[in-house]
Order: structure tokens, then sequence, then C-alpha cells
């Protein structure tokens, strides 16, 4: 009989310890444990028809009835994982762990649960506690080694499959895991050796066929990577990775039309995969079919808005749209999402290039050279665009040359470019002259000279001095910034600039000259808009 003092007792043991009513009776209760062994039974066989709730209520009888059954524990946050209930899992798992806190079943129960939950440390923890245990079978060491594979560390990886195999033979699993192993250091031929193994012990095996054909594709042998996928996938219809495999292999294939079903097959079955979209999209692009790339690669900017490769790819599509100022915002914000990586600064680089923009391209692709100098991509196309900013400084030097004229023309002037207007008539003289008078397009024409021969303080004088002879000269305003900008006196050559401009707004050279200034000095957006409209007025 439950007297006051005992009803005190227990409530002060459930507000010390939180454990379920249940628990504390069965506690306080002698353990049925032929009970707790037929409803664990029951819970096996609910399990292996589907009856997920008759699982749950059986175990949770057999645990009940006895609690040092943790097997029923364990086996009910199968059932849970399985429901993706991986509170109640965990839950469970603990509680199994500290019911018998020196079985090593226990752990190796909870190790499993953490790595399906994407927590290979703490798996790796639970596995080498339960080995320490004596729990040195196969299926451990083996779930080990996939531990250590999901951590990055394949050569660990390596060593405890083949623990695995040692100690059981006839073991499928660890094959096929030493296999990803080998395959993750780049040894393909001894994965596909291992994955051999794997399936001549299970035929039937899609995992390993789905990894046999990734070893394959590695080495270039696509129609046999088909091959195990259809099989695989005819094992496993449901397999979305083998899908969106076999989706990259037809690519390589050349089966775009079968690279398309696929990725849309995986998109009908995971909607909100931002990869899959992208593997289309680039399918869509190499087809020439625009829209629907745009189209695909939204949707992956749309799933993973922090994706440099969605927005690199998107940018793509909107430069073969026409839509550059979209593309190039596009890579941009790549780049801000990862500013160490290459991949952005090379996109923007070959944007700038196909542009025309060669100065920009060469500064882009050099940063990209910086992330990753053995990139051959980014060295070629670093090689292209520097020769196309040697042309043009090539030809404006050829510009530079002092005419016989003894006028000189700055980059990407003509002669006709900036007529001096012509001054009012004068009187005729009372007395003959013996020379000509100074006018400002002489004195110009002499500091272009100076300026030629790299004289740029003394081109500085002549230029002022034409300009007080005409203060309405834009040509002379362009010629002394163009000198002040050569001797890195930016304000005071985009101060010249304006002048020019504002003197003559279609001014085109001068547009191009201030936005060499400006970025110079640092105004990235002023130079973006400046030398668009030099592109703009020059065309």
């Amino acid at each position: 009989m439950w007297t006051g003092k005992r009803l005190a007792r227990v409530s002060l043991t459930v507000w010390l310890s939180g454990l379920s009513l249940a628990t504390l009776v069965a506690a306080d209760s002698k353990p049925d444990k032929k009970k707790s062994e037929a409803a664990y039974q029951r819970g096996v066989r609910a399990a292996e028809a589907g009856k997920q709730d008759e699982a749950i209520a059986a175990y949770t009888e057999a645990f009940t009835a006895d609690p040092s059954n943790t097997a029923a524990l364990c086996a009910r946050a199968k059932v849970h994982i399985s429901q993706r209930d991986f509170a109640k899992a965990s839950a469970d798992l603990d509680q199994a762990v500290q019911a018998q806190p020196g079985e090593a079943q226990p752990r190796v129960a909870r190790a499993e649960y953490f790595l399906a939950a994407g927590q290979p440390q703490r798996a790796i923890q639970d596995y080498e506690t339960a080995i320490l245990m004596k729990a040195e079978r196969s299926e451990v060491y083996d779930g080990l080694g996939a531990a250590y594979l999901a951590i990055n560390q394949p050569k660990t990886a390596v060593e405890k499959f083949t623990t695995a195999i040692k100690l059981r033979l006839d073991n499928p699993s660890p094959y096929k895991g030493r296999g990803m192993a080998e395959a993750a250091l780049g040894a393909q031929r001894d994965a596909i050796e291992d994955f051999d193994r794997a399936l001549s012990l299970r035929p039937d095996y899609p995992e390993a066929l789905v990894e046999r054909a990734l070893a394959q594709s590695a080495l270039g042998d696509y129609a046999r990577a088909l091959s195990d996928l259809d099989r695989a996938l005819s094992l496993q219809a449901d397999d979305v990775r083998a899908i969106r495999i076999r989706g990259a292999v037809h690519e390589r294939l050349g089966d775009d039309q079968g690279a398309i079903a696929d990725y849309g097959e995986a998109i009908r079955r995971t909607p909100n995969d931002a990869r899959v979209y992208l593997a289309r999209g680039a399918v869509y692009a190499r087809l020439h079919q625009d829209q629907d790339a745009l189209r695909d690669r939204n949707e992956a900017v749309s799933l993973d808005p922090k994706s440099p490769e969605a927005y690199i790819a998107r940018g793509g599509s909107y430069h073969s749209l026409g839509l550059h100022d979209k593309g190039l915002a596009d890579r941009t914000m790549a780049i801000s999402l990862a500013p160490n990586s290459p991949w952005g600064w090379l996109a923007r680089g070959n944007a700038y290039y196909l542009m025309g923009r060669y100065d920009e391209a060469l500064s882009d692709l050099k940063r990209a050279a910086q992330y990753d100098p053995a990139n051959a991509e980014t060295t070629r196309l670093m090689g292209m665009a520097q020769a196309k900013v040697d042309e043009i400084v090539r030809r404006a030097k050829e510009k530079e040359a002092l005419p016989d004229t003894l006028e000189m023309i700055l980059p990407g002037e003509s002669k006709a470019a900036e007529p001096e207007p012509r001054p009012a008539a004068l009187p005729p003289s009372p007395t003959p002259v013996t020379a000509p008078p100074e006018t400002a397009t002489a004195v110009q024409a002499g500091a272009r000279k100076l300026m030629a021969e790299n004289h740029f303080p003394e081109a500085i004088e002549q230029f002022t001095r034409a300009l007080q002879l005409n203060p309405a000269f834009a040509l002379a305003y362009n010629g002394r910034g163009f000198a002040q900008y050569r001797l890195k006196h930016y304000a005071e050559a985009i101060a010249d600039f304006d002048a020019a401009i504002k003197l003559n707004p279609a001014y085109a050279n001068a547009y191009l000259n201030r936005g060499l200034a400006r970025r110079a000095a640092g105004d990235k957006s002023g130079a973006e808009a400046d030398l668009a409209k030099s592109r703009e007025l020059s065309k």
C-alpha cells in the first residue's frame, strides 16, 4: 500500500530525476523477463510488417516489464528514426546507455544513430568506447570506418574497414566502405576491386553499384558507369542520388536529353535541391536554351541564396541574354559570398574580357590566380587579357608619337575630335608682322610633343599656356589632365577632365581618361560609369 511517507519519497524522486511514473513503477516492481521478451518479439514482428505504432507500443511494454532490456529501447529508437522523430530516438538511446553504462551494445546503437544523424564525431566516440568494452565485431569497425570517412579521414577509414573485413570475410558492407575510402584517396582501381568483392557477396547491392559507377566515371568509363546505375535503379528505383548521378553520366556520354530527363526526375522527387537545378541549367545553357537555363538558375538562387556557384551560373545566363549589368552584379555577389575563392574572380574576369573591358578582366583574373595558381583556364585567359591590354598600350603610344603636323593625338582621339574655336576676326595690322602670332593650337601641339617625350611637368605648363590663350579649348584640358594622370596627380587630372566634358559633353576620350583617373583614385563606381559612357559615345 502506498503510504503518505512512501508517496512523498516517490514525488521527491520524480522531481529530482524527471523520470516517468511508468519507469518508477517498473523500477519498484520485480522485472518480468518472460513478459518483456514476449513483448519485444511482438515489436520486432510489427516493425518488420511496417506497423510502426504497434512496434513502439510493444517495445515500450517490453522495457516497462524489464528495465534492463535495453535492446527494447534501442529497437524503439530505430522506429523513431524511421519516423524522423530524432529527439525521441536520441532520448531512448541516452536512456539505454545510462541504464547499462558498462554494456557495449547501447553505445553501438547510439553510435549508429549519431552517424545517421550527421554527427560522426560523436559516433566515433561511442564506437571506440564500445570497442574498449570488447565489442570487436565487424559491424562496429564498419560503422567506425564510415564515421572517419564522414570527417574526411579516408586513410584511417581504410584501416577500420580492413579490420572489419578481417573479422568477417563474408560481410559485403566493409568492402563497399573501403572502396569509398580508396576512391576518396584517388585509388579508383583499388576501389573498383573492393566494390566487385562486395557485389560478389551480395549481387543485389544497389549502394555498391552506385559507388562503382562513380569510380568508373572518374576513370572515364562512362558506358560501364551507366550500366551499373541502370542496374542499381532497377533494384532501388527511388534512389534520387543514383538518378542524379546517372544524369551526369548521360552528359558525359553526350546524351543531353537523357541528362535533362534524369535531372527532371530528380527535381520531381526532391524539388528543394538547388544542385540539380544547377546541373540541368548547365545542360540547357550548353544547348543555347538560355531562357530555360535562366529559369533553373533563378530557382537555384532562390533555394540557396548563399551559394556562390548559383550566382556565377545565373550570371552566365544573364550575359548570354545580353543582360550584362545583371550578369556582373551576380558575379560580384559570388565574390562577396566567397572572396577567397578563385571561381567568382575567374567568372567575372571572363565576363569583362568578353565585354572588351580588358583591364578590368586582367585585374580579376590576377586575383583568381592568387587563390588558384595552377588553374590552366585562369592562366590562359590572363594571357589573352594581358595581350589585349598590351595592344591597347602599344596603340596609345603610337598615337602619342608626334605627327608631322606637330599635333599630338591622345589615346582614342582623332585630329577632328575637338577643333579649336575660331577667334573673332581682327582688324588688319598697320604694319607687317615678321612671325605668326602665338595660337592655342600651336602651343598645345608643343605640349603634346613634350608629353610624347615623357616631359610631363613641362607639358602641363604648355597646356596651361594654351588655355590662357583659349579658355574654351577642351582638347587642351583633356591633354593637361592626361599629363596630370601620368604624374599620378589624380585629383588635378579629374578636375581637368571635368572641364573638358563640361565644354564638350560628347567627348568620349575625356570620359575614358576620367574613368582611368577615377579608378586609380579608388572611385570604382565612378570609373565604371565613365568607361561605360565612353563606350556608348564611341559606338
